[in-house]
């Protein structure tokens, strides 16, 4: 019988055919290898489920492995965490519209996880805390005065935190706390605010002015009683000083000054006094007059 031809083989196709299948096959199981191998990262618990189905168990921080395609692992952040509520509206007890907004610190209890992932979903923020926030405002502002609502700000928020608390702990939410941000109302009500506040700065403005004067006024008294104090005390002593010259002046030191001052001229007598002017004192002679002689004089 005749052989049936065959065409030659090229030479390499079995060994590059088979270093291929050996690569795609490295790929192959370096993927399967990487996909179930899951990393959680700190602050983080891992929620596995398989095949849809949510494992009761959390997965700790850490490196994890899983049945690739059949399992999938859901990250839940376990830290604390700032939420921004949304701006609330509500109304006083005098029915005026109130605005209110604030943030709320809190985390998720690590073993409360695989329950709000298959309840609730990883955004509970906006579906479970805004709802029960909005609901505790609602009910808490009607209580107050649209005029007591900011300075209750602080019971306000520790309300807040006891409340939110309760409602919250069934899902596994711990509220570490709560900030009451800004309060603000309707702008009918904001600019009668608004108004009042302009009016009574006038008024206190005027108040200052007229306190102003009085300390001037009251100033410009007391200046002129320190001045009339001093006059009053300067004439004292000058009244003082006076008297004491007065009664230091003596008819001795007037004659004294008299005799000090004359120029030796006369007349010594003036009109029809005989009293000299200056007496000057008596000129007694060296020798004893003789009887009946009269004394000297001086003048006519």
């Amino acid at each position: 019988m005749a052989k049936q031809y065959q065409p030659p083989r090229k030479a390499g196709t079995f060994p590059v055919l088979g270093t291929i299948a050996v690569i795609f096959a490295l790929i192959l199981i370096l993927s399967i290898g990487m996909s179930s191998c899951v990393q959680v990262d700190k602050g983080h618990v891992g929620v596995k489920t398989t095949w849809g189905r949510v494992e009761p168990d959390v997965l700790k921080p850490g490196l994890h492995f899983v049945m690739p395609v059949a399992q999938q692992v859901t990250h839940v952040n376990v830290q604390v965490t700032p939420h921004q509520f949304k701006e609330i509206e509500a109304a006083s007890m005098e029915m005026q519209q109130v605005f209110l907004t604030g943030m709320m610190n809190y985390h998720l209890q690590e073993s409360a996880a695989p329950n709000m992932v298959q309840n609730v979903g990883t955004d509970f923020a906006d579906k479970v805390i805004d709802p029960a926030f909005a609901d505790f405002i609602k009910e808490v502002v009607p209580k107050y005065r649209v005029t007591d609502i900011y300075p209750n700000r602080d019971k306000i928020r520790v309300e807040a935190r006891e409340k939110l608390a309760s409602n919250l702990e069934r899902y596994g939410v711990v509220v570490d706390d709560i900030y009451v941000a800004n309060v603000t109302f309707s702008k009918g009500y904001q600019q009668a605010i608004e108004e009042k506040q302009t009016a009574q700065q006038k008024v206190e403005t005027e108040r200052q002015v007229l306190e102003q004067k009085r300390m001037q006024a009251e100033q410009k008294m007391v200046d002129a009683k320190a001045e009339a104090d001093a006059n009053l005390y300067r004439a004292q002593k000058q009244a003082e000083s006076n008297d004491i010259l007065n009664r230091s002046i003596s008819s001795s030191l007037i004659q004294y000054e008299t005799m000090r001052k004359w120029d030796g001229k006369m007349p010594m007598v003036s009109g029809g006094n005989t009293t000299p002017l200056v007496q000057l004192p008596s000129l007694q002679p060296q020798n004893p007059a003789a009887p009946g002689d009269k004394p000297a004089t001086i003048g006519n």
